[in-house]
């Protein structure tokens, strides 16, 4: 960010947010009223402030005689959409266009809609539902291996509305906060249903590692079992719920980078206090900023963080935004917070909530705010390796067969003499030479370590063939250090639970395999080892483990 004061964004009529990539997506829709009529017009901005059950009250009383109304249907249908009525609610909206006389870039939009309501219902034809646990969700998923997510889901999304319910308490009246009807959440099997069902390209969705979003009064998350490593599906689920909750709290008023710091604040709350979002790799991204006095500015951020020129600029924001929210609770509590909403709720710009709370200029609290990052003596870590999301493409036929790529990470080692032993240990392990094996991944880390070039996931591969020589001491002792700085990796967790185990260390067993079911809940060996460790400890998640092991074909 910088010193000077950055105009605001213009508001939308309808917002939504992509996670991991994490990109806000705009719509084109148009902001002005499109009706004459004063009561369509109250039920359309109902609408673009994402208030869903009352724009329903409101246009049920105009159903009767002005039922084949143009203007009517196109919002009935539009409605429909929200609510999940996907087929019904294209048919309706296409009918209301070939009928009225709009604008040609407002036609088109509309015409853009309706496209995408009936892609969203063939994509999500033949789904199945599941309410959650205390029903306030409503999950929807193809028949499969995805039903295996429905309890971790569950029980993640519950948490976080008895949380976000609390969090944003005060800011709207109503259900705005704590949402009375079911929030329906999708899983589609793999990323081409998520651009067929959004606004995005395939290609731009895998550049840009987008992987979830909230849009359209629904949540929505590309399976874990699409990617090679997973994704922290459960936290991202919950980021997802934060932009829906704060969208209806704030009526659709605050931006991409206000949006995306709370999000990143709140994401893990289901599972402890706010905050505590801040990862190594983030650290360095501001420590460096800090040192080259390099920050991205909210001018840079908008209308898109999709519009930043690389990779690192757009970490570096979502790092930024994140400390803005952090800086502000820091200061002024979950009041600074609920306050910053309320503003914006009543019609203030981001910049003039976000003065008032601080109590100064912009130039002020940008000034605070950088100060406040220095004190905390922040790291530059050199060689962090930044892992990206990881698609799996498998022709048709293996997908069918149930068949998963090999993965070969030895490209990722960028010291050549690294990548060799690191290649060569792989080769022995293969053909059961564990021994040899170690010393060479020993060497190759030797090599990459002398190179500046460390990689977990040679870490990963040692410590794996330390297991196969029954020495989980030595698997503990060189992964440990890696998790500290990729919890992400489910990989590392999984195999520092199942040493854990080897050891007879159940607390912590559960510690790292739960991890690892957080971002790669298909891993048969983690659901076994959770299985093996609920049942010693008399834990009644057993029998649920012991299930998912046997499904995934496990022990």
């Amino acid at each position: 960010m910088s010193a000077t004061r950055p105009q605001p964004p213009q508001r939308s009529r309808r917002r939504g947010l992509l996670s991991l990539g994490l990109l806000w997506v705009l719509s084109s829709q148009p902001a002005q009223a499109r009706h004459r009529d004063e009561a369509l017009t109250q039920v359309q901005r109902l609408l673009s402030e994402d208030r869903i059950s009352e724009a329903a009250t409101a246009l049920a009383p105009l159903l009767g005689s002005n039922a084949k109304d143009p203007e009517l249907e196109l919002l009935r249908g539009e409605l429909q959409f929200l609510q999940g009525e996907y087929a019904a609610g294209a048919e309706r909206m296409r009918g209301a266009l070939a009928v009225l006389k709009l604008p040609t870039r407002e036609a088109q939009d509309l015409r853009t809609l309706a496209d995408l309501a009936a892609a969203t219902a063939e994509v999500t034809r033949g789904f199945a539902e599941q309410r959650s646990v205390g029903g306030h969700f409503l999950i929807r998923y193809r028949p499969g291996r995805d039903e295996l997510l429905l309890p971790y889901a569950s029980e993640a999304l519950e948490k976080a509305y008895q949380a976000l319910a609390s969090d944003f308490a005060g800011i709207a009246t109503g259900d705005a906060a704590a949402p009375a009807t079911p929030v329906r959440v999708e899983i589609y099997d793999e990323v081409a249903d998520l651009a067929r069902v959004s606004t995005l390209t395939l290609q731009e969705i895998e550049t840009s590692g987008t992987i979830a979003l909230s849009k359209w009064n629904r949540l929505m998350i590309v399976s874990p079992k699409a990617l090679l490593r997973g994704y922290p599906w459960l936290d991202t689920l919950t980021h997802e719920y934060t932009h829906h909750i704060v969208s209806r709290v704030a009526k659709n008023t605050v931006p991409i980078w206000l949006q995306e710091g709370l999000a990143k604040f709140e994401e893990r709350r289901w599972r402890g206090p706010v905050g505590g979002g801040l990862t190594p790799m983030m650290e360095h991204l501001l420590a460096t900023a800090l040192a080259k006095k390099h920050f991205i500015t909210f001018e840079q951020m908008s209308p898109s963080m999709a519009k930043l020129p690389s990779q690192e600029d757009t970490a570096l924001a979502f790092a930024e935004v994140y400390t803005v929210i952090e800086f502000l609770h820091s200061k002024h509590g979950p009041a600074g917070i609920t306050q910053l909403l309320r503003e914006m709720a009543g019609g203030a710009s981001d910049m003039k909530a976000l003065t008032t709370v601080f109590g100064g200029t912009f130039a002020q609290f940008d000034a605070a705010w950088k100060a406040w990052l220095k004190s905390r003596k922040l790291r530059t870590r050199a060689g962090l390796y930044a892992d990206k999301l990881h698609f799996k493409k498998l022709p048709a036929a293996a997908k069918k067969a149930g068949h998963t790529p090999e993965e070969d990470d030895s490209g990722e080692l960028t010291d050549p003499k690294a990548r060799n032993l690191m290649r060569l240990g792989g080769m022995l392990r293969a053909r059961g030479r564990m021994a040899a094996a170690a010393v060479e991944y020993e060497k190759a880390q030797g090599a990459a370590t002398a190179a500046g070039t460390t990689h977990p996931l040679l870490a990963l591969k040692l410590a794996r063939t330390y297991l196969d020589l029954s020495d989980p001491e030595r698997a503990i002792a060189v992964l440990e250090p890696s998790y500290e700085l990729y919890t992400d990796l489910a990989g590392i967790s999984a195999t520092l639970g199942t040493a854990y185990l080897r050891k007879g260390d159940q607390p912590k067993a559960v510690t790292y395999l739960e991890s690892a079911l957080a971002v790669s809940p298909f891993d048969p060996s983690v659901h076994c080892g959770l299985a093996e460790a609920y049942q010693k400890q008399a834990d009644p998640r057993f029998a649920r483990e012991q299930n998912a092991c046997k499904v995934l074909g496990g022990r």
